[in-house]
């Protein structure tokens, strides 16, 4: 999928002409306090670099939203064209940059290989520095290939995030709906549904659930590389049922997802 098919299919290119404005990498080098290694990811990885959407209240009947933590005056859709060595380690690192270096909301739409990756993150006010934000957690898709489109779950995702169907009442709330699509796009294959969960205390104990799967499926992993280590056989068949008594607590907790 190229971006400006996705910019097509969310209902954006039909709604506001596309800016398609370059942003230099000076930008970041000059307004972002960044090391010698993010620098040197913004140089190699990044082929172009450019600000392709930008929502205001000018440009689309949504309002702002500010107040002590939070300032939501509009929302950017920015497109990163990687070059195809790039990896999901430098994806990562670019990504926390521009969410950094930005004070307002970012929707990030990295393009490689004929593919697209959403990257949101929600933002707060620096309380000692108000120029700065603080970023809250950001979330981000897997890579979506134009070829999936027929996909339910990729098709249930772009219909999540389509103009029509955002709220319109602020730029926070528009904002927030994007970022929980792309948080629940983030969690699908743990999920094994594409979930947006609205409900705050019900998406905090989804997130309480996910973090035990990922960090059970940590210790899977740490067993199966010890056990293809490991020559004795008896402590290979420990190794084993081990990982079974994890894989079961996993079915588990998982069975929690489907409450």
């Amino acid at each position: 999928m190229s971006a400006s098919t996705f910019y097509r299919e969310i209902g954006l290119e039909q709604k506001l002409p596309s800016l398609n404005k370059k942003l230099d990498k000076k930008i970041f080098y000059d307004y972002a306090v960044l090391n010698k290694k993010e620098k040197d990811v913004i140089t190699k990885y990044i082929e172009r670099m450019e600000l392709t959407y930008l929502l205001t209240p000018s440009t689309i009947n949504i309002q702002p939203f500010i107040n002590d933590d939070f300032h939501y005056e509009g929302v950017m859709y920015i497109t990163v064209r990687m070059r195809e060595e790039a990896t999901e380690k430098q994806v990562a690192v670019i990504e926390e940059v521009i969410h950094g270096a930005l004070p307002n909301p970012v929707i990030i739409v990295f393009h490689l290989n004929e593919e697209i990756l959403v990257s949101t993150c929600m933002k707060r006010l620096n309380k000692v520095n108000q120029s700065n934000v603080v970023l809250i957690e950001s979330h981000r898709t897997a890579w979506i290939s134009l070829h999936d489109l027929e996909n339910t779950l990729i098709h249930d995702f772009i219909q999540s995030i389509h103009l029509t169907k955002v709220n319109f009442s602020n730029f926070f709330e528009f904002y927030k709906e994007i970022d929980l699509a792309v948080q629940a796009y983030q969690h699908m294959d743990i999920v094994g549904s594409f979930r947006v969960v609205k409900d705050d205390r019900k998406r905090e104990q989804q997130q309480i659930v996910i973090g035990k799967i990922n960090e059970t499926e940590q210790e899977i992993a740490k067993l199966k590389k010890a056990m293809k280590k490991e020559t004795q056989f008896n402590k290979k068949v420990e190794y084993n049922v081990k990982i079974q008594q994890l894989s079961n607590k996993i079915t588990e907790l998982t069975l929690e997802l489907e409450l």
